[in-house]
Protein backbone atom coordinates (compact mmCIF):
# COMPACT_ATOMS: atom_id res chain seq x y z
CA UNK A 1 0.00 0.00 0.00
CA UNK A 2 1.48 3.45 -0.99
CA UNK A 3 1.09 6.46 1.55
CA UNK A 4 -2.37 7.89 0.91
CA UNK A 5 -0.78 11.49 0.85
CA UNK A 6 -0.81 10.80 -2.99
CA UNK A 7 -4.13 11.36 -2.77
CA UNK A 8 -4.12 14.85 -1.98
CA UNK A 9 -1.52 16.28 -4.76
CA UNK A 10 0.24 19.34 -4.97
CA UNK A 11 0.36 19.40 -8.77
CA UNK A 12 -0.44 22.55 -10.14
CA UNK A 13 -3.19 21.24 -12.90
CA UNK A 14 -5.06 18.90 -10.81
CA UNK A 15 -5.14 21.77 -8.24
CA UNK A 16 -6.69 23.99 -10.78
CA UNK A 17 -9.24 21.38 -11.78
CA UNK A 18 -9.84 21.08 -7.71
CA UNK A 19 -10.57 24.52 -7.35
CA UNK A 20 -12.69 25.21 -10.80
CA UNK A 21 -14.98 21.72 -9.05
CA UNK A 22 -14.92 24.15 -5.53
CA UNK A 23 -15.96 27.60 -7.60
CA UNK A 24 -18.64 25.53 -9.10
CA UNK A 25 -19.91 24.33 -5.12
CA UNK A 26 -20.27 27.75 -4.28
CA UNK A 27 -21.59 28.97 -6.81
CA UNK A 28 -24.49 26.16 -6.46
CA UNK A 29 -24.04 27.19 -2.07
CA UNK A 30 -25.53 30.42 -2.87
CA UNK A 31 -28.18 29.37 -5.25
CA UNK A 32 -29.09 27.05 -3.03
CA UNK A 33 -29.33 29.95 -0.20
CA UNK A 34 -31.41 32.57 -2.42
CA UNK A 35 -33.56 29.43 -3.04
CA UNK A 36 -34.03 28.86 0.17
CA UNK A 37 -33.03 25.69 0.53
CA UNK A 38 -31.12 25.68 3.55
CA UNK A 39 -30.55 22.19 4.12
CA UNK A 40 -28.90 21.65 0.34
CA UNK A 41 -27.35 24.89 0.88
CA UNK A 42 -25.65 23.38 4.48
CA UNK A 43 -24.74 19.90 2.75
CA UNK A 44 -23.00 22.30 -0.28
CA UNK A 45 -21.52 24.10 2.42
CA UNK A 46 -20.22 21.32 4.57
CA UNK A 47 -18.50 20.07 1.15
CA UNK A 48 -16.80 23.40 0.48
CA UNK A 49 -15.09 23.29 3.87
CA UNK A 50 -13.93 19.87 3.54
CA UNK A 51 -12.69 21.11 0.33
CA UNK A 52 -10.45 23.85 1.23
CA UNK A 53 -9.83 22.19 4.70
CA UNK A 54 -6.23 20.64 3.12
CA UNK A 55 -5.21 23.95 1.96
CA UNK A 56 -5.75 25.57 5.07
CA UNK A 57 -4.13 22.83 7.35
CA UNK A 58 -1.52 23.20 5.01
CA UNK A 59 -1.24 26.90 4.22
CA UNK A 60 -0.88 26.41 0.34
CA UNK A 61 -3.57 26.43 -2.64
CA UNK A 62 -1.64 23.67 -4.47
CA UNK A 63 -2.61 20.98 -1.35
CA UNK A 64 -6.12 20.07 -2.07
CA UNK A 65 -8.87 17.37 -2.22
CA UNK A 66 -8.48 15.37 -5.40
CA UNK A 67 -10.93 16.88 -8.63
CA UNK A 68 -12.79 13.55 -8.55
CA UNK A 69 -13.31 12.76 -5.27
CA UNK A 70 -14.70 16.55 -5.13
CA UNK A 71 -16.55 15.80 -8.60
CA UNK A 72 -18.23 12.99 -7.49
CA UNK A 73 -19.33 15.04 -4.04
CA UNK A 74 -20.70 17.61 -6.34
CA UNK A 75 -22.66 15.94 -8.70
CA UNK A 76 -25.73 15.54 -6.23
CA UNK A 77 -25.48 19.17 -5.63
CA UNK A 78 -25.33 20.47 -9.05
CA UNK A 79 -28.41 18.02 -10.16
CA UNK A 80 -30.55 19.30 -7.74
CA UNK A 81 -30.22 22.58 -8.39
CA UNK A 82 -31.78 22.03 -11.68
CA UNK A 83 -34.21 19.47 -11.28
CA UNK A 84 -35.59 16.99 -8.35
CA UNK A 85 -33.88 13.85 -8.05
CA UNK A 86 -35.42 12.37 -4.73
CA UNK A 87 -32.34 10.24 -4.04
CA UNK A 88 -29.79 13.15 -3.89
CA UNK A 89 -29.95 13.98 -0.77
CA UNK A 90 -28.63 10.56 0.25
CA UNK A 91 -26.05 10.68 -2.56
CA UNK A 92 -24.67 13.61 -1.06
CA UNK A 93 -24.33 12.23 2.29
CA UNK A 94 -22.45 9.35 0.86
CA UNK A 95 -20.04 11.85 -0.94
CA UNK A 96 -19.60 13.88 2.29
CA UNK A 97 -18.60 10.46 3.86
CA UNK A 98 -16.25 9.70 0.87
CA UNK A 99 -14.67 12.70 1.05
CA UNK A 100 -14.27 12.38 4.55
CA UNK A 101 -12.56 9.00 4.06
CA UNK A 102 -10.10 10.54 1.69
CA UNK A 103 -9.14 13.10 3.86
CA UNK A 104 -8.71 11.47 7.07
CA UNK A 105 -6.90 8.68 5.26
CA UNK A 106 -4.23 11.12 3.46
CA UNK A 107 -4.05 14.25 6.53
CA UNK A 108 -3.94 11.96 9.72
CA UNK A 109 -1.85 9.32 11.38
CA UNK A 110 -5.11 7.22 10.65
CA UNK A 111 -4.19 4.34 8.54
CA UNK A 112 -7.40 2.51 6.62
CA UNK A 113 -7.28 -0.47 4.24
CA UNK A 114 -9.24 0.21 0.85
CA UNK A 115 -11.87 -2.44 2.48
CA UNK A 116 -12.05 -0.65 5.73
CA UNK A 117 -12.19 3.06 4.23
CA UNK A 118 -14.95 1.51 2.12
CA UNK A 119 -16.98 -0.19 4.80
CA UNK A 120 -16.40 3.45 6.83
CA UNK A 121 -18.03 5.01 4.00
CA UNK A 122 -21.26 3.08 3.68
CA UNK A 123 -21.79 2.92 7.73
CA UNK A 124 -21.31 6.40 8.07
CA UNK A 125 -23.74 6.96 5.23
CA UNK A 126 -25.89 4.96 6.98
CA UNK A 127 -25.54 6.12 9.92
CA UNK A 128 -26.40 9.36 9.01
CA UNK A 129 -29.49 8.36 6.92
CA UNK A 130 -30.83 6.30 10.45
CA UNK A 131 -30.40 9.57 12.25
CA UNK A 132 -32.19 11.65 9.43
CA UNK A 133 -35.11 9.42 9.93
CA UNK A 134 -35.88 9.47 13.44
CA UNK A 135 -35.43 13.22 12.95
CA UNK A 136 -38.30 13.17 10.47
CA UNK A 137 -39.94 10.96 12.46
CA UNK A 138 -39.71 12.86 15.69
CA UNK A 139 -40.40 15.80 13.70
CA UNK A 140 -43.95 14.26 12.42
CA UNK A 141 -44.44 12.70 16.08
CA UNK A 142 -43.93 16.41 18.02
CA UNK A 143 -44.31 18.91 15.09
CA UNK A 144 -47.06 17.23 13.15
CA UNK A 145 -45.21 17.55 10.09
CA UNK A 146 -45.93 14.64 7.28
CA UNK A 147 -42.11 13.44 6.28
CA UNK A 148 -42.98 9.71 6.63
CA UNK A 149 -45.88 8.70 4.48
CA UNK A 150 -45.37 4.89 4.91
CA UNK A 151 -42.88 2.73 6.21
CA UNK A 152 -42.45 1.29 3.04
CA UNK A 153 -40.59 5.05 2.22
CA UNK A 154 -38.73 4.38 5.28
CA UNK A 155 -37.53 1.19 3.92
CA UNK A 156 -36.86 2.14 0.42
CA UNK A 157 -34.80 5.20 2.21
CA UNK A 158 -32.61 3.40 4.21
CA UNK A 159 -31.97 0.99 1.29
CA UNK A 160 -30.90 3.73 -0.93
CA UNK A 161 -28.57 5.03 1.40
CA UNK A 162 -26.90 1.61 1.85
CA UNK A 163 -26.41 1.40 -2.17
CA UNK A 164 -25.16 4.84 -2.40
CA UNK A 165 -22.84 4.13 0.59
CA UNK A 166 -21.54 0.66 -1.27
CA UNK A 167 -20.95 2.91 -4.33
CA UNK A 168 -18.75 5.55 -2.37
CA UNK A 169 -17.09 2.76 -0.80
CA UNK A 170 -16.58 0.66 -4.38
CA UNK A 171 -15.14 4.27 -6.12
CA UNK A 172 -12.66 4.87 -2.84
CA UNK A 173 -11.71 1.41 -2.87
CA UNK A 174 -11.46 1.51 -7.52
CA UNK A 175 -9.27 4.94 -6.76
CA UNK A 176 -7.16 4.15 -4.31
CA UNK A 177 -6.18 1.07 -6.33
CA UNK A 178 -5.77 2.83 -9.54
CA UNK A 179 -3.43 5.46 -7.88
CA UNK A 180 -1.54 2.23 -6.17
CA UNK A 181 -1.25 0.59 -9.18
CA UNK A 182 0.45 3.87 -11.01
CA UNK A 183 2.39 4.59 -7.88
CA UNK A 184 3.57 1.11 -8.05
CA UNK A 185 4.50 1.16 -11.82
CA UNK A 186 6.88 4.29 -10.99
CA UNK A 187 5.15 6.53 -13.43
CA UNK A 188 4.06 8.85 -10.25
CA UNK A 189 1.70 10.44 -12.58
CA UNK A 190 -1.59 11.85 -10.38
CA UNK A 191 -5.52 12.01 -11.38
Amino acid sequence: MTDRNELLTTERGTALRSWIVVAGLIAATIATLVQGAYLWAGLSGTIVALAVLPAVARGTPLVVAPWVVLLVAAVPIWVRLVGAFPAAGFLTVAAIALLVTVELDAYTPVEMTPQFAAAFVVIATMAVAGVWVIGQWLSDTLVGTTFLTSTGEVMWDLILATAFGGLGGVFFVTYVARRDDVALDGSGETA
